[in-house]
Order: C-alpha cells, then structure tokens, then sequence
C-alpha cells in the first residue's frame, strides 16, 4: 500500500510539482490550496506525511502546524514546513520534523520526504 502525502500548498505550480515529484517516487498524494480544505481532509484521513507551506491565504501554516502536532489524533505525523524566505528562524513555533527552504533542491526534498515517511 502506498504512504499517503498531504500537501499544502497555495502556488499551483508547485502543488503540481509536488504531487509529479512525489507519485513518480510511489506515494500516493493529496494537495490542497488552502488551510480550510487541508484541515477538512485531516478531519477524515490520516496521512503519513504532510508537506506544508508557511505562508498561505487563508492561514498560518505555522499555526496549522502547532494545531496538528497538539491534536493526540495527529500529533505523530511528520510534518515538513517550507518557506521562499531563507532567513526564515521561527521554525521552533513549530514541532515540524524538518524545514526546507524555497527554491529547493529536488532529490534533497524526495529523500526527506522518503526518510519522514
């Protein structure tokens, strides 16, 4: 059975980067453009890994973060934070097992992901 990926992400583009990168590695992939659609899927389905970016229209992605890591029913996903600002330094905000900066390194974010996961 395939691991499960949650993606959020905002940008189009890099949500369909995303979901290409990570089904051509095996996972299965679920993205979603805003907080309310992610959150409204964790209500359901637990993934093995969320991928999730910082700054989003219609919330915090730190804040979505600390929610999923207080939550006893989701607290032990791994979350991986990601943000275009490289002097970003509130990743401790956030219980998330790892961050990784935009513009990224491709195989860098697959064997994150594959070592998270």
């Amino acid at each position: 059975m395939k691991k499960c990926v949650f993606v959020l992400e905002d940008d189009q583009s890099l949500r369909e980067l995303f979901t290409l990168l990570l089904e051509e590695e095996e996972f299965e992939v679920k993205a979603y453009p805003t907080a309310r659609t992610f959150k409204e899927s964790l209500d359901k389905e637990t993934p093995d890994i969320i991928v999730m970016d910082v700054k989003l229209p219609d919330g915090d992605g730190m804040q979505i973060c600390a929610e999923v890591k207080a939550d006893p029913q989701t607290s032990n996903i791994p979350i991986i934070m990601m943000s275009a600002h490289r002097d970003f330094n509130h990743i401790h905000d956030c219980p998330a097992e790892a961050f990784i900066a935009k513009p990224f390194d491709i195989n860098y974010f697959i064997d994150k992901v594959q070592q998270l996961a």
